[in-house]
């Protein structure tokens, strides 16, 4: 399709400038060019033909027009970027092997704030608030003109990208003349509820001079959505022992060898949660030419993004009294194919539903002016400013994240888990004797268990101003110049607590009143996966029992877990509690302060070598980084025993305030090589030398502590990190050599190599300490209540396991109720009411003769390197003028630190996060009427996280996605598209150290989109 327009030649140059102030992305062209898809491919080729170092580029098919409706989901279309996906779309970019928080993030040249709270998203769920990471689906794509991707260093881009530094840009007026463009989508997510709109508008104006010129952008969407999953909580991981307390009484196949590894899942839990995402984006710039030498360019972006959540799980738990397993027989990692376990046959353990409201909305606010001024004709000199802020906190009832209320059945007498299918499944046999005694799981046998409500909040601020300048004089060397600062304050908030109303023990059932439950069933709504039960799970049950399959039955808290919670302050059995002030148990307050001074100078030299155009950009760039972190401190007086293995937190009153200080600065060298082998052919050689700065959360100076998630006498560990300011930054030496052969109009090869020699990786120094005087209640020490303990079940011929360890501690603690002491135990097996009701009745508090508690404290530390080396493969190539055309790619990436899944349980291990190949195919066809994409998009399994809990790493299994699009020129003014995005409906899944460690399951659904775009 060919169209006269001066905007598409404005930003294919445009593209070609990073730098804000930079005058070349000023300067208004007019030439024929190519739009639509192949004008889209076509400027994205022109930009890496023409730059300088490794650039890719994604321009827009026209004003208003992006090739993909979102720009992660553009992005992983280039070679060596690969995205995440939060609810099914696009969120965060990793480029080479490194994650978004190594990777830089530019609006038109000025670093961009990121704030993600990350409250929503299937297992994305938490609250951390510490993240550099930014998210691209807070920015709508029709307000986007190109970006471009900047994978070797450039003196004059700011640092912090050492994977890449991703530019976004957006419309200048001047040049554009006169544009209005209004478009209107009708979005369908198939897991969604009904179809929802999208509105935006594009408008550029301009005087007749072309001195005096607007243009404003302005979209407003909504989105539901819907996610169905599997959950296995967290993995209990180590060498195995048949006289461990949980293996001593089961009924074993495949039994491990002694020593060997394993591993299995503490709970499995499906969840159903549905979304509402509302995003509003708003663009203003005006430019003014005030002489032939003075532009000024002011500008502003507001984006704003809520999400709601409301989602509901079924959960069952172990209690580590297996009475049989059986396992996979893996020799790198045993772990169980089916697990069942008995509890008691009246009274059993929680089976429990949480239901959770989760709200946040994101902010991103920017305001810049610049001052591009022209001395001669061979000095120019622009003077960028620019204040940026962006925001992340809880949109909920008093401003929370997460509001969580838990009810529970005291019914599983006994249950059983099986992980041989393609999604575990699980049943558990019903001990009504704590209800109304029917046999049966009902409304009626629930009870409270907890509300916790969590507040976190991420701000980010920065303050910049450049001075750039470029000398010309028409010979063999340029010259660009410039000198910065750049001021960063970042603040993490957070209060979180847990009321506990009946406890984890269900302490009184029957107590809810029928109302505020409504019966659903989570596995009817998988779309993927058939939930049924545990195969043969009558057989395997005690005989006669009433069985339930996890999913069949579940109990949501209504109108919303948040109304719930507030109709439960009036409850006669818990008059203390209190919506409006819950218990706070936790209070992050952590401040991390950057300011960054720059200089730079880069010379670019055009020349031959023979008969054929070499050019050579060599630049330095200085920096100096000052760093303040500041914590405060809330001091844990003392961990409480609970329940089995649960342990509650008890602070002391005020907080303490930590601070430390730290500076690092050096140089930041760039050389580019290029040389035109001929008109077609042309090779390039880049070194270059990078920076990316600490994560948040590893500058942050707290200590925080963690209670052991089973009695330290039955091996549990108590946990704690401190953080470390003093650490210094990844420096990556750079080397690309790449090939590239234009050989059409829109057609390309291109294959390159990159190596990538990285230092000062964060890895972990961990250390055994006291910390606040902690006393640990549960060392089974002679002399101290759980030795006591310990000693009275060995002589009674109890297995010490968590249960009777807790029961027995509880009863020694509270003769009053047991004066008989010992003689008054019972076991569950004897008595499941007994156990019951001192779970739900007694906590355990430490005593003045029990030892400290040993805390494994990890800090981060700068003590690890790697290499990463990689090739990337590009074709491009359009058939002549038949409108059909082939876009394709694929990364292949190596590192020699990969994650050793059969490594020591009790070591840390460093890898690389999100290294992957990854390929794209993309299909085109497209006339003056009728436009046809079709993407394909695939990226290999990676590890996540290489400790997720207790050294289990978290895989991410490898990952396909089929888009599509088409559209119809209805007039020159009015075209009409339709959108599918993972039209296979493709899923995530994650794993632990091998394939049947299944972390989670993510179904997904397709999504739809109808849209008219109209051109005055």
């Amino acid at each position: 399709m060919m169209k006269q327009t001066k905007v598409a030649a404005a930003v294919a140059t445009a593209l070609g400038s990073l730098s804000a102030g930079q005058s070349v992305a000023q300067q208004p062209l007019e030439e024929i060019v190519v739009i639509g898809i192949r004008g889209s491919l076509t400027n994205a080729m022109d930009v890496k033909r023409d730059s300088s170092g490794i650039v890719d580029a994604i321009s827009a098919e026209d004003i208003g027009k992006f090739p993909d409706t979102n720009l992660a989901e553009s992005l992983q279309r280039i070679t060596g970027v690969s995205i995440n996906r939060i609810n099914g779309e696009g969120s965060e970019v990793t480029v080479r092997g490194f994650g978004p928080q190594f990777n830089l993030v530019t609006l038109n040249g000025r670093q961009m704030p990121a704030a993600n709270v990350a409250t929503i998203g299937s297992n994305n769920i938490g609250t951390d608030g510490n993240s550099r990471s930014f998210d691209f689906s807070n920015l709508a794509s029709e307000g986007v003109t190109g970006l471009q991707v900047y994978k070797t260093g450039r003196a004059a881009a700011p640092s912090g990208g050492i994977g890449a530094t991703l530019n976004v840009q957006t419309l200048r007026p001047l040049g554009a003349g006169q544009q209005f463009v209004v478009g209107g989508k009708a979005v369908n997510d198939t897991g969604g509820d009904g179809t929802t709109g999208e509105l935006s508008g594009l408008a550029s104006w301009s005087n007749d001079d072309d001195t005096l010129g607007v243009s404003v952008f302005g979209s407003s969407q909504t989105r539901n959505s819907s996610t169905r999953a599997y959950n296995s909580a967290n993995f209990i991981f180590g060498r195995y022992s048949p006289t461990a307390s949980s293996f001593r009484n089961a009924e074993q196949v495949n039994e491990p060898e002694i020593g060997s590894l394993f591993a299995y899942p503490r709970a499995a839990e499906y969840f159903y949660e549905t979304t509402e995402r509302e995003r509003t984006n708003g663009m203003l710039t005006l430019q003014y030419a005030a002489s032939d030498r003075l532009l000024i360019t002011a500008d502003a972006l507001y984006a704003s993004t809520t999400l709601d959540s409301s989602h509901v799980m079924d959960s069952l738990w172990f209690s580590r009294q297996f009475e049989r397993i059986e396992w996979d027989g893996n020799p790198v990692v045993a772990s169980p194919v089916l697990l069942t376990e008995f509890i008691g046959a009246e009274v059993g353990k929680d089976f429990a539903f949480r239901n959770r409201d989760l709200s946040t909305q994101d902010e991103l606010t920017s305001f810049g002016i610049n001052f591009d001024y022209a001395f001669s004709d061979d000095l120019s000199v622009s003077f960028d400013v620019a204040m940026s802020d962006a925001m992340s906190g809880g949109n909920g009832a008093a401003g929370k994240n997460d509001i969580r209320a838990q009810v529970a059945g005291a019914v599983t007498g006994w249950q059983s888990i099986y992980y041989g299918g393609d999604i575990p499944v699980a049943t558990a046999a019903i001990a009504d004797g704590n209800g109304d005694g029917d046999g049966l799981f009902e409304a009626g046998d629930l009870g409270a268990q907890v509300v916790s409500q969590a507040q976190s909040d991420q701000e980010a601020n920065i303050d910049q101003f450049q001075l750039a300048g470029a000398w010309d004089d028409g010979g063999p060397i340029m010259v660009d110049f410039g000198a910065g600062h750049l001021s960063t304050k970042m603040r993490q908030t957070r209060r979180s607590g847990t009321d506990h109303l009946g406890g984890w023990g269900v302490a009184n059932t029957g107590e809810i009143p029928l109302e505020l439950i409504e019966q659903r069933c989570t596995a009817c709504e998988f779309r993927d996966h058939t939930i049924t039960g545990v195969p043969n799970a009558q057989s395997l049950a005690p005989a006669g029992s009433s069985l339930v399959n996890l999913g069949s039955v579940t109990y949501a808290t209504v109108p919303s877990p948040t109304g719930y919670a507030m109709a439960m302050e009036g409850h006669p059995l818990y008059p203390n509690w209190d919506f409006e002030t819950p218990r706070v148990t936790s209070i992050d307050d952590n401040v991390i302060e950057e300011d960054i001074t720059s200089a730079y100078v880069e010379a670019t030299m055009d020349g031959t070598v023979g008969d054929m155009p070499m050019q050579v950009v060599a630049g330095l760039r200085y920096e100096t980084t000052d760093v303040f972190s500041s914590s405060v401190q809330n001091v844990i007086d003392r961990y409480v025993w609970a329940s089995d293995n649960d342990f509650s937190d008890e602070f002391t009153e005020g907080a303490q305030n930590v601070v430390e200080t730290y500076s690092y600065g050096g140089l930041l060298p760039n050389l580019d090589f290029s040389i035109d082998v001929n008109d077609e052919m042309k090779v390039r050689a880049s070194f270059s030398k990078t920076i990316a700065r600490p994560e948040y959360g590893h500058l942050f100076v707290l200590t925080e502590t963690n209670n052991p998630d089973t009695p330290t006498y039955l091996g549990g560990t108590a946990t704690a990190s401190k953080g470390n300011a003093a650490l210094d930054p990844l420096e990556s030496d750079n080397f690309d050599l790449s090939f590239e052969w234009y050989y059409g109009e829109s057609s390309y090869f291109s294959v390159g190599y990159f190596q990538k020699a990285v230092s000062n990786f964060v890895g972990t120094e961990q250390v055994s300490q006291s910390l606040f005087g902690i006393l640990d209640v549960s060392t089974g020490r002679p002399g101290t209540l759980s030795g006591d303990a310990v000693a009275a079940l060995e002589a009674g011929g109890y297995d010490v396991n968590e249960q009777n360890m807790f029961t027995m501690t509880a009863v020694l603690d509270n003769p009053q109720d047991f004066p008989s002491g010992a003689a008054d135990f019972r076991s569950p097996q004897e008595d499941s009411a007994f156990a019951f009701d001192v779970l739900s009745r007694y906590d355990v508090e430490p005593r003045s003769n029990d030892p400290l508690m040993t805390f494994a404290t990890q800090q981060p530390v700068n003590n690890e390197t790697a290499n990463i080396d990689g090739l990337e493969l590009a074709w491009q190539h359009f058939f002549g003028d038949t409108g059909f055309g082939i876009h394709a790619n694929a990364t292949i990436v190596n590192s020699g630190v990969e994650f050793d899944v059969a490594g020591d349980p009790d070591v840390d291990q460093f890898a690389l996060e999100g290294l992957s190949d990854s390929a794209n195919l993309v299909l085109v066809y497209e006339n003056d009427i009728f436009g046809v994409r079709v993407a394909y998009n695939w990226r290999d399994a990676f590890l996540d996280d290489t400790n997720r809990r207790a050294r289990v790493p978290l895989f991410i299994e490898e990952f396909e996605q089929l888009d599509l699009n088409v559209s119809w020129n209805a007039t020159d003014a009015l075209t009409v598209s339709l959108d599918g995005i993972n039209l296979t409906e493709q899923g995530t899944r994650g794993f632990g150290r091998t394939r049947n460690m299944i972390t989670f399951i993510n179904e997904a659904d397709a999504r739809w989109m109808l849209s008219a775009r109209y051109q005055f």
